[in-house]
């Protein structure tokens, strides 16, 4: 006799769209997937807008009002991706209080090209 058990996993995920930020031309979404209990892959798509390269963050605080010591660093979006798997659970990235952020540039961090509130 062979039993098999049927198992259904449903996995979540939340699509949120970047504001763009101090002209930068930049637009796209950030997309969180929940990979296990404790662990998110956070994938960021967007239209560069001429930006090579941007670091990417998860920021405590909000797209107003950033903590500047970054939460979570996530890979830099190059040629318009970025994908990062983050030790935190996507309950708690969508809890509030954090904020994804993307920096102009490598040199150019103080300027922010784009956020989103998560949560």
């Amino acid at each position: 006799m062979v039993l098999a058990a049927c198992s259904t996993t449903t996995t979540r995920t939340e699509r949120l769209d970047l504001e763009t930020l101090n002209d930068s031309g930049v637009t796209g979404t950030v997309t969180l997937t929940a990979v296990s209990d404790d662990r998110t892959r956070v994938e960021i798509v967007v239209e560069p807008a001429g930006h090579a390269s941007m670091p990417a963050h998860i920021h405590p605080g909000s797209c107003d009002d950033l903590v500047p010591q970054p939460k979570h660093p996530l890979q830099n979006v190059i040629g318009g991706t970025s994908v990062t798997e983050v030790a935190a659970s996507i309950e708690e990235l969508l809890s509030g209080g954090q904020a994804l952020n993307l920096h102009r540039s490598n040199t150019e961090m103080e300027v922010y090209a784009a956020c989103v509130d998560l949560g």
